[in-house]
C-alpha cells in the first residue's frame, strides 16, 4: 500500500490518535491531505489548501480533533476536523488489521513471484552461456575444417600447376628441336650453294 505520486514533496505526516485508519500529510505546495484507508486507498479523502507557502510541520492533539500546521514563513494554522475524522467507527481496528494482513500477504506473494522470475532469468542466462560456449566450440571446429579444406585445395592447385608445367615443357623442346633442324637444313643449303662445283661434278 502506498500513496499516489505527488507533484510536490511531502514534508511531514502523522497518524490520528483516535482513528486507526486516518493519517495526515503536509506538502511543499501548502496543502494538507487527509487519508482514510477504510473510505479510500488510492486518493486522499480530503485535500485542503492551508496556505500559499510550504508546510513543514504537523501536530495533532490527543483527542484527534485539532491539527496545527506550521508553514515556512513561521505561521501556525490551527484546524478543527469534522466529527467523522476523530470518531472511531465500529470494528475499525479489525478492519484496519484485515487491510494490513491482506497487504502483507500480497507483498509476500509479490516477493515470491519476483524471486521466481529472478531464478528463471538466472537459469536462462546460464543456459544461454552454455549454448554460447557450444556455439564457440562449433565455430572453432568449423574454422579448423575450413583451414584443412583450404590447405587441401592449395595442395591440389599446386599439383595441377606442376602437371601443366610438365605438359608444356615437352612441346617447347620440340619447337626448339625443329628450329634447330630447320637451321641445320639452311646451313646445308648454304653449304650446297657454297660449293657449286660439286653440283657440276655430278
Amino acid at each position: 500500500m502506498w500513496t499516489k505520486q505527488y507533484s510536490s514533496y511531502l514534508t511531514d505526516g502523522c497518524w490520528s490518535p483516535i482513528r486507526s485508519s486516518v493519517f495526515f500529510i503536509t506538502k511543499m505546495d501548502g496543502t494538507l491531505d487527509v487519508w482514510d484507508m477504510i473510505f479510500k486507498q488510492n486518493n486522499p479523502a480530503l485535500s485542503l489548501q492551508v496556505c500559499d507557502v510550504p508546510l513543514h510541520s504537523l501536530r495533532i492533539n490527543e483527542t484527534g480533533k485539532f491539527i496545527a500546521a506550521g508553514s515556512e514563513d513561521g505561521t501556525t494554522t490551527l484546524l478543527e476536523l469534522s466529527e467523522s475524522l476523530y470518531t472511531q467507527a465500529r470494528n475499525e481496528r479489525n478492519l484496519v488489521t484485515s487491510i494490513f494482513e491482506r497487504e502483507t500477504r500480497r507483498e509476500k506473494i509479490l516477493d515470491a513471484r519476483h524471486r521466481e522470475i529472478r531464478l528463471k532469468e538466472r537459469a536462462k542466462t546460464a543456459g544461454s552461456k552454455h549454448e554460447g560456449e557450444e556455439t564457440a566450440v562449433k565455430e572453432e571446429e568449423a574454422v579448423i575444417h575450413d583451414e584443412d579444406l583450404y590447405a587441401q585445395a592449395e595442395k591440389t592447385f599446386f599439383n595441377v600447376v606442376g602437371e601443366e608445367k610438365k605438359k608444356w615443357s615437352a612441346p617447347d623442346e620440340g619447337i626448339n628441336h625443329v628450329g634447330k633442324i630447320s637451321h641445320d637444313e639452311d646451313n646445308d643449303e648454304e653449304k650446297t650453294n657454297g660449293h657449286p662445283e660439286s653440283e657440276n661434278k655430278y
